[in-house]
């Protein structure tokens, strides 16, 4: 019996002492999160005061090259502050709103477009004093970690809400929406096209007659969601153990997206079968522009990727995407949303670029091809796509999208 109580208070002693240990283990834990982010907080505001002064300084000069080392300091200096903001934990609205004003502040300077950047400085003066008065009361808190907690987690009354709606009226009192946006928006909404709208029956005998494997299955109709960019009909439809959804345009009628699923067997075709199907299909549906891009694969299916060709250039943008059972054949799924938010194709030409001069001589370019592509201004533009591989150990290869006119590098990828 002694034995026993000995034991028993020997573990209550050590459960003492290890409920002490975490104890202390959590408060240092607290104190750490609270000094990360206070130190995070301080960086941030140092950076909008940087940031604040250098938009003003930009006003003192009209010298092209003192302008434009003004802006490159304004575009890295908005990006780091950007950085920052993610690091803190600041309502999301708040954030939002701080880092679209912010990117449209950088994505101006590293354009170096004629902005209202007298309006831009002001606003930044004032956006400093609202950014100075929301921090005062996490500053305030010092080293008490629950007093600091309270405020981040206070939303009603968060410091930072008038920092928010004031961000968001400079957001949109500087940076009215470009010409390139409100195109890009447009094609969004199906503007380009002028079809007349198809109803409910239209649309189901639509998707029947491009896929009549779905015969006989039942349907339900619904309209797409408030929030939608345009009106399309949404048939859900289930037979068995196949069962699926197709979207059409309620514009036209033009099918958006296709998704059936069903237990798939083993492999009997081969890819170019697969492929033919494919090709087979977008020509009954009227995607008669469109070339072989693409091709991927898993134990079920295998995905094809379609793009419009305009001349002797691919138009990126304008893809459809196909998913072809290993088994039959059958269409599983397709997406041609891309194909139809169509793009306007710009009146370019390309410039001549001579690989040589423009790559190192350990770069040898295995292919070139004209293609367009969307900046990151949501325009469309006339690049040459190289294909390249560095002459090192293991033979790097990369894909390099270069601006056809003004010899711009758009994109660079590594393929794997």
């Amino acid at each position: 019996m002694k034995n026993t109580l000995y034991l028993l208070g020997i573990l209550s002693f050590a459960l003492v002492l290890y409920t002490i240990h975490l104890s202390q283990e959590n408060g240092e834990l607290k104190q750490a999160v609270h000094a990360q982010y206070t130190s995070e907080l301080a960086s941030a505001s140092e950076k909008l005061n940087n940031l604040s002064k250098t938009v003003l300084q930009a006003q003192l000069f009209q010298d092209e090259q003192a302008r434009s080392e003004e802006m490159d300091s304004i575009w890295r200096l908005s990006n780091e502050l950007r950085n920052s903001i993610t690091k803190l934990p600041i309502q999301s609205e708040v954030a939002s709103e701080l880092l679209s004003y912010l990117g449209k502040m950088g994505e101006q300077a590293k354009r170096g477009t004629e902005a209202d950047w007298e309006g831009i400085s002001q606003n930044m003066k004032m956006l400093s004093e609202d950014w100075t008065v929301a921090t005062a009361r996490y500053f305030a808190a010092d080293s008490d970690y629950n007093t600091w907690q309270d405020h981040v987690l206070d939303e009603v009354n968060s410091p930072f809400k008038q920092v928010s709606t004031t961000v968001k009226s400079y957001r949109e009192a500087n940076f009215p929406i470009t010409a390139s946006e409100s195109d890009y928006q447009k094609k969004r909404e199906l503007a380009h096209i002028t079809d007349k709208d198809v109803t409910k029956e239209q649309a189901v005998n639509r998707v029947q007659e491009l896929f009549p494997t779905i015969d006989g299955a039942t349907l339900t109709v619904s309209m797409n969601a408030d929030d939608a960019a345009y009106p399309f009909y949404h048939i859900q439809f289930v037979r068995g153990s196949r069962l699926g959804y197709a979207d059409v345009t309620k514009k036209g009628g033009h099918l958006l997206s296709f998704l059936l699923e069903r237990p798939v067997n083993e492999q009997s075709i081969s890819q170019q079968q697969a492929r033919d199907t494919a090709t087979q299909f977008l020509k009954q549906a009227g995607f008669t522009d469109v070339v072989y891009t693409e091709a991927r694969e898993n134990h079920e299916a295998w995905h094809f990727v379609f793009t419009r060709q305009a001349g002797d250039a691919l138009v990126y943008p304008d893809s459809i995407q196909l998913k072809i059972a290993k088994d039959n054949g059958e269409v599983l799924g397709a997406n041609t949303m891309e194909y139809i938010q169509k793009e306007t194709i710009p009146d370019t030409k390309p410039t001549p670029l001579n690989a040589d001069e423009y790559f190192t001589d350990r770069v040898t370019v295995e292919d070139t091809k004209l293609v367009y592509t969307e900046n990151a201004g949501y325009e469309l533009v006339l690049c040459y796509e190289m294909t390249v591989r560095v002459n090192n150990d293991t033979n790097d290869t990369f894909r390099v999208l270069i601006d056809a006119n003004t010899h711009d590098v758009i994109q660079t990828e590594k393929l794997i």
